[in-house]
């Protein structure tokens, strides 16, 4: 097939690849063209293969995935991660909008994240290499405020610090971000909840079950039912009720900490 994704495996343990290998050659969406053990291995690979899709371990002896990536100096492939553990580094891959799987693999989950994989790739603008900058710059900064988000749009991806973000709403299955400095808001082709989740540790706080606002830019809050936050962009957000008290809280807790 035409459109087949080439796709190789970088795992250290021998069962691993193995398994990883049967539940590709059962998949008609891509090509299984290599395996490699360790990082010396894939970098010699990847290279003379020019893969579409590297499945990569993240825990391997002496180098990790990540330094592969790292080494490598043109990445037009994607990564599907694979770790064995709920590590520190699931949080960067999340916020550059990479894909990664839980040992032992879910075939599932697997086909899920490929399929996802085609659909990035059929873009016009997606340059994966984009998304591996952004992770291994994430990674550097793993405990600091300046983590960038990785934003899909109709047309790619734009990338910018979460301290550039001074809201988001929910818009169907859309996700609608006001951005410190752009005149217009970004439409963003995944729902609210993903980016809830991923920002709630960060400063971030649902008033409504439709609208998320980053506390720093908060400007007045005034009381109300649920009351109105004013922003700094002039936006006034309602806050639901029911949201009222745990807005308050967090409200205290950042000015305090801040």
């Amino acid at each position: 097939m035409a459109n087949e994704l080439k796709t190789i495996i970088v795992e250290d343990e021998l069962r691993g690849r193995n398994a990883l290998k049967a539940l590709l050659m059962a998949n008609t969406s891509v090509k299984f063209i290599g395996e490699a053990s360790n990082v010396d291995e894939a970098k010699v690979l990847i290279e003379n293969s020019e893969p579409d899709l590297v499945l990569l371990d993240i825990e391997m002896p002496y180098k990790n995935g990540f330094d592969l990536l790292a080494e490598l100096p043109n990445r037009k492939f994607d990564v599907i991660f694979t770790t064995a553990y709920d590590t520190y580094a699931i949080k960067a891959i999340k916020f550059s909008a990479m894909d990664y799987l839980l040992k032992p693999i879910d075939p599932e989950e697997l086909f899920v994240a490929i399929e996802k994989t085609i659909e990035k790739r059929s873009k016009n603008d997606y340059r994966p290499q984009n998304q591996i900058d952004n992770l291994l710059e994430n990674l550097r900064t793993i405990n600091l405020q300046n983590l960038k988000l990785s934003l899909p749009t109709s047309d790619g991806s734009l990338f910018f610090s979460i301290d550039e973000i001074i809201r988001f709403e929910s818009d169907a299955n859309y996700t609608r971000f006001f951005i410190l400095n752009e005149q217009k808001p970004i439409l963003v082709s995944k729902n609210l909840k993903d980016f809830d989740d991923l920002l709630q540790d960060y400063g971030f706080c649902r008033v409504h079950h439709s609208r998320v606002i980053n506390l720093r830019y908060i400007k007045k809050y005034i009381k109300g039912d649920g009351g109105i936050a004013v922003m700094v962009d002039g936006s006034e957000v309602e806050i639901s009720r029911r949201k009222k008290e745990i807005f308050l809280k967090m409200l205290e807790n950042f000015a305090s900490f801040s």
